[in-house]
């Protein structure tokens, strides 16, 4: 590191060749060479006086570099400093504690690497759009190192403004993911949870299939998904390969004799004439999102016209009822308009149902038989 330069020796020196320059003012005949040597003098003065001004400044960007570090480490959040590589080039005390690693093991390293797997590719291709366009990034994802894992945390990428173009860094301040992530974490736990007691309940309602003074297996079977799954569920059967409609649950939609009833609709309907009966009986695939406005939907064309028109843009699912190798008929709930519409999950929850329903059903047929 260079010297600071002697000042005070220099400003000694200086006034030592002023007052030989006061001396040869005597002197006639070194008046020209006097005045370049008093311009000289002055320029040095001036030189000297830039120089102090200089180091006192020097002094105090030292200092505000020490408290700028300081700073630095002390933020209250995880920072991050990135080279155009995308490889930390400084974190602050916080990051370090985040990663569960210290400053040194991390230097040095890809960013990248600390990402959660899921994640990654989406963080790299955030890193590079937001450097290659020098724009702000917003990444949510889990960074952890050695096992330790992070709850969901969002990456805000800030480009610095840089005197060299060569010198691109990138900042990265980590803040909690917002209460939203956090209510859709746990709404989507208590749906797994809410799916796992709709399972347990009719596994032992098929397991209980045949005691006595029960109503009947499938009536009961339609109550449990009305009130837990839709708003209103239908079940139709397969015999002598024809198509029967074997039971419908929901609630009505009034009150008094002339209320218009909506499983009393559905279940005057001939489902031998539902499309959406038809393809999953014959198919066994499962249907998402059935249009149920369209023409022969639900069946009986016309007759069908009023419960289009109660359920309006209801959402509709349909199942499979079939064990390993037969498909003993459908399963289709369905949700009034002012419910979210199912999910793969759901379907996924209704197909399992299906199954167990049809072994329930092959199970009393073997009864009857013996």
């Amino acid at each position: 590191m260079p010297s600071q330069p002697d000042l005070a020796a220099f400003k000694r020196g200086l006034d030592a060749f002023t007052g030989r320059i006061s001396a040869l003012r005597a002197d006639p005949a070194v008046e020209t060479a006097l005045i370049e040597l008093e311009n000289a003098e002055e320029e040095l003065r001036v030189c000297a006086e830039e120089i102090e001004r200089l180091a006192l400044l020097g002094g105090d960007d030292a200092r505000q570099g020490a408290m700028l570090r300081r700073a630095f480490q002390d933020l209250p959040t995880a920072v991050f400093v990135l080279d155009r590589n995308g490889v930390i080039r400084g974190l602050n005390r916080h990051a370090a504690a985040m990663l569960g690693v210290t400053a040194f093991y991390a230097v040095g390293k890809p960013f990248a690497v600390f990402v959660e797997l899921p994640w990654r590719v989406s963080f790299r291709c955030e890193l590079s759009d937001a450097m290659r366009e020098s724009r702000l990034g917003l990444v949510s994802c889990r960074v952890g190192s050695g096992g330790r894992r992070t709850p969901p945390l969002e990456l805000r990428l800030t480009p610095p403004e840089t005197a060299d173009s060569e010198e691109a860094l990138m900042l990265i301040t980590v803040d909690p993911a917002p209460p939203e992530h956090e209510h859709q974490e746990i709404m989507a736990a208590a749906g797994d949870v809410r799916r796992l007691d709709i399972m347990g309940r009719m596994t032992r309602m098929l397991l209980g299939a045949g005691e006595r003074d029960q109503p009947p297996l499938l009536d009961r079977v339609a109550g449990l998904l009305a009130g837990e799954c839709a708003d209103f569920v239908v079940i139709d059967l397969v015999e002598d390969r024809a198509v029967r409609r074997a039971s419908v649950a929901g609630p009505g939609t009034g009150d008094g004799a002339a209320a218009f009833s909506v499983p009393e609709a559905l279940d005057r309907l001939d489902p031998s004439r539902s499309q959406v009966t038809r393809y999953i009986v014959e198919t066994g695939e499962s249907m998402l999102h059935i249009p149920l406005w369209e023409e022969g939907a639900l069946g009986g064309d016309g007759e069908a016209v009023p419960v289009v028109r109660a359920l309006g843009t209801g959402a509709a699912a349909g199942v499979a009822i079939r064990d390993d190798t037969h498909v003993y008929g459908a399963l289709l709930l369905i949700r009034e308009k002012d419910r979210p519409a199912f999910t793969i999950t759901d379907l996924a929850l209704y197909e399992e149902l299906g199954v167990h329903i049809g072994m329930a059903l092959e199970r009393e047929a073997d009864q009857g038989k013996d």
